[in-house]
């Protein structure tokens, strides 16, 4: 069976069948019954890059030399948390990192934005920039050691996760994160 895309054309027999024709323009007739399995055989020919299928919690991933621009608030009120891994190489031994974020109900000021060291070392920089409106912006800063990172989403009431290139112009005069 070929896969089924974008143009594929979908008609009703009935209520027990649904009849698509697939790439290849054949029939394929799927039954209540048997539209799991039917999806399940296509499935494996999608991937994190190609179909934008991404496994429970992860966020993204980045694998270029500039800064990175990890998350932004949403709200005032912040409660987020996610675990960074930071690698220097494709090949090397990534970092860990905890990185922590609140803010109160009534501050539109800075965010309180730590950083724990889980393994490894402490030798990238997490830095937030926050508007006149209380919207912040965390990113990960370019160095040597950051060009592989991965993130996965603890908690993210009031952030929206980003993973976009950043410009190291767009976070400065910004805070640095307490390292713990």
């Amino acid at each position: 069976m070929g896969k089924l895309n974008e143009t594929t054309q979908v008609n009703t027999i009935g209520s027990e069948f649904v009849l698509l024709t697939d790439s290849n323009g054949l029939p394929v007739r799927i039954s209540k019954n048997n539209l799991a399995e039917v999806i399940r055989s296509v499935m494996n020919e999608a991937n994190i890059v190609d179909k934008g299928l991404m496994p429970a919690g992860i966020v993204g991933s980045i694998n270029k030399g500039a800064s990175t621009l990890l998350c932004e608030t949403q709200s005032i009120t912040v409660t987020a948390s996610m675990l960074l891994s930071i690698s220097a190489t494709t090949t090397g031994i990534p970092n860990l990192y905890f990185i922590s974020m609140a803010r109160a109900a009534s501050n539109t000021g800075n965010p309180i934005i730590k950083v724990k060291v889980l393994a490894g070392t402490y030798n990238m920089k997490i830095i937030g920039k926050t508007d006149a409106d209380g919207k912040c912006k965390v990113y990960a800063e370019r160095t040597q050691y950051t060009p592989v990172i991965d993130v996965i989403a603890m908690s993210t009431f009031g952030i929206t996760m980003k993973m976009e290139s950043a410009d190291n112009s767009e976070f400065e005069g910004g805070f640095e994160a307490t390292l713990e």
